[in-house]
C-alpha cells in the first residue's frame, strides 16, 4: 500500500504518537522529583518513526510533520511544566 507523503500527516502521526504514549505513561506513578519524565519519554516513538519515516522510507514530508510536533512539544515541555 502506497501511502501519501504530506505534511498534516506528519502533524497527525506525531500527535498521535505522543498522545498515546503518554496516556500509557501517565498509568504509572512518578515520584515528585519526576514530574516531567513521562512528558519526555513520550517524545521518544516520535523520534523514533521520525528516523525511520525519513531514512528508510524516505518519507521526507512526513517526517518534517513528525518532527515538528516533537520539537515544539519539547519546547513547550521545557518553558510550562
Amino acid at each position: 500500500m502506497k501511502i501519501k507523503d504530506s505534511f498534516w500527516i506528519g502533524l497527525l502521526v506525531g500527535a498521535a504518537s505522543f498522545g498515546l504514549f503518554f496516556l500509557l505513561l501517565s498509568l504509572f506513578q512518578w515520584g515528585a522529583a519526576y514530574h516531567r519524565a513521562p512528558f519526555l519519554l513520550a517524545f521518544i516513538p516520535g523520534i523514533v518513526l521520525f528516523r525511520m519515516l525519513m531514512v528508510r522510507w524516505q518519507y521526507d514530508k512526513i517526517g518534517r510533520g513528525i518532527l515538528l510536533v516533537t520539537f515544539v512539544g519539547m519546547l513547550l515541555v521545557f518553558f510550562l511544566v
